[in-house]
């Protein structure tokens, strides 16, 4: 009853508000920025906490302009998500231009599916509309499901509305076993909290991380290269892909070196760009047992 009540008053409102042009969605966002941030000041005190442990070196006034940028671009990434509802191909690409893909290319070329690690940076989910829309293998995003069918519903919508699928992350596995047979690209989002039974810890950002060691795990089990894709924020509303290699043949690459690079990469970006990583979840909650 709960789902059919939501289609009927939810779902209208959110398409309604994704079919409304950009510039009234950057004017709600910055509404939202408002009562968000300066009134409410909706997880300020952890997205400080966090900063403040990153960046010990940096003045108060420094901290409070990444926190300023963080919120700009929290809420834009917001509405910018629900806009890959409606959105056109022809809006998508002119909003995300594909920066250095040569790695991909490579092995697109040469008839070889891959795995895509990336982490919650600019805008992944309007980096992967983009994805979805160039000639590269097709793409196939993990995902955690989320407990309310209708927001699950929603999400799976919107990244596969381009011609990608979706794995839930309890069958990745089976699902890639079907796949094999297909040019994929299987996307994670590398920088989530892991699962407490298979918790690797590792630095990130000067202090011990649970790091999520999925990709690792299947590039290993499948052979598949490795990449590392980076959505840039070039402006408000403008993004640009990016990819590096980070394995070309994982069943000969060391123990966690994969995931060692990954960690490497992302901290580079984040400490390039600090307010554009996603600042507002708990990732420090938990620490190691020794």
């Amino acid at each position: 009853m709960t789902k059919v009540l939501s289609y009927i008053f939810i779902a209208p409102f959110i398409y309604l508000i994704s079919i409304l042009p950009f510039w009234i969605l950057y004017l709600m966002s910055d509404i939202w920025y408002f009562f968000g941030y300066k009134l409410f000041g909706y997880r300020v005190s952890l997205v400080r906490k966090n900063l403040k442990l990153t960046f010990p070196d940096k003045r108060t006034v420094e901290i409070d302009e990444i926190i300023r940028k963080f919120y700009r671009n929290f809420f834009d990434l917001v509405f910018e998500t629900l806009k890959v509802l409606t959105i056109s191909q022809k809006q998508v690409v002119r909003r995300v231009e594909l920066g250095d893909m040569k790695a991909l290319e490579n092995y697109r070329d040469k008839g070889q599916s891959v795995i895509i690690s990336m982490g919650h940076f600019g805008n992944w989910e309007l980096g992967a509309a983009r994805f979805e829309l160039a000639d590269y293998p097709q793409l196939m995003a993990v995902y955690k499901p989320l407990s309310d069918p209708f927001f699950n519903s929603l999400m799976s919508r919107i990244r596969t509305r381009f011609g990608g699928d979706v794995y839930a992350m309890d069958d990745t596995l089976d699902r890639m076993r079907e796949d094999r047979h297909k040019l994929t690209a299987v996307a994670l989002l590398a920088d989530q909290n892991p699962s407490s039974h298979n918790a690797y810890w590792y630095q990130l950002l000067g202090r011990k991380t649970p790091v999520f060691t999925g990709v690792e795990l299947l590039a290993r089990r499948f052979n598949y290269p490795v990449i590392y894709l980076r959505v840039n924020r070039l402006k408000r509303g403008r993004y640009q892909l990016n990819c590096e290699v980070l394995s070309d043949a994982p069943t000969e690459t060391g123990k966690y070196k994969i995931t060692h690079e990954y960690i490497h990469r992302i901290e580079r970006d984040i400490r390039s760009r600090p307010e554009e990583w996603l600042w507002t979840h708990n990732r420090w909650k938990r620490k190691p047992d020794n």
